[in-house]
């Protein structure tokens, strides 16, 4: 086991499980929804073109995207396989927790708008989850296989602005709490860090200390 990230894993699952536990017992949060409408009421400028397309992807379409995926990583890069099968069960928490903790959406006597009318409880976020584990996935069984490595930094602050852009549109719309988002993240995080804590799994993507040492 790789003992920083399962250290890692273990406190943004602590996390995930303090953010989850207080939406169980808080379902409304005043904070949440100041923090919405002053989302809300900002101009996002070029960044809003994105918002559409977070809200398009769900659904029957997100499962579709990552039976592409994982038919791209057989055929690119067959030996991350487990890595695209181990993530693709972070869908398994939100099933859990979506399930465990009913949590209704924001309406507009709350917000300023709600432009999205998921029908699914709000916490967590789904469409979160989804896009991190698609743009983790890629990067490690894609950039890491493709990229120079240092191209790579590159590639992680663009998965890193896609999910922000992500984040950003989901409270936008009014589909979900900021609480919902946050818990997503740190639930994605938590699961990729366990996942990659595990040697075997993380030797098929991340370069080991000796091959970094016979690059440098």
């Amino acid at each position: 086991m790789n003992r920083p990230l399962l250290a890692l894993a273990a406190l943004t699952g602590l996390a995930a499980a303090a953010v989850s536990a207080y939406v169980a017992l808080h379902p409304f949060i005043p904070q949440d929804a100041a923090v919405e409408r002053d989302v809300q009421a900002t101009n996002w400028g070029p960044a809003a073109l994105t918002f559409p397309i977070f809200s398009w992807i769900g659904d029957a379409k997100g499962f579709v995207l990552e039976v592409i995926i994982f038919a791209g990583v057989l055929i690119f890069n067959r030996r991350a396989w487990i890595v695209a099968a181990g993530a693709a069960l972070s869908a398994g928490w939100y099933a859990l927790l979506s399930h465990l903790i009913v949590r209704p959406r924001p309406t507009t006597a709350q917000v300023l708008q709600v432009t999205e009318h998921p029908g699914a409880s709000s916490y967590p976020s789904g469409h979160t989850i989804f896009i991190v584990t698609v743009m983790v996935v890629l990067m490690l069984c894609f950039g890491y296989r493709f990229l120079p490595r240092g191209a790579r930094v590159i590639g992680w602050i663009l998965v890193v602005l896609v999910i922000a852009a992500n984040a950003i549109g989901r409270v936008y719309t009014g589909a979900h709490w900021p609480t919902d988002v946050l818990g997503a993240i740190l639930i994605a995080a938590a699961w990729f860090s366990f996942l990659l804590s595990i040697r075997w799994v993380s030797e098929r993507v991340l370069p080991s200390r000796r091959t970094q040492a016979g690059q440098a």
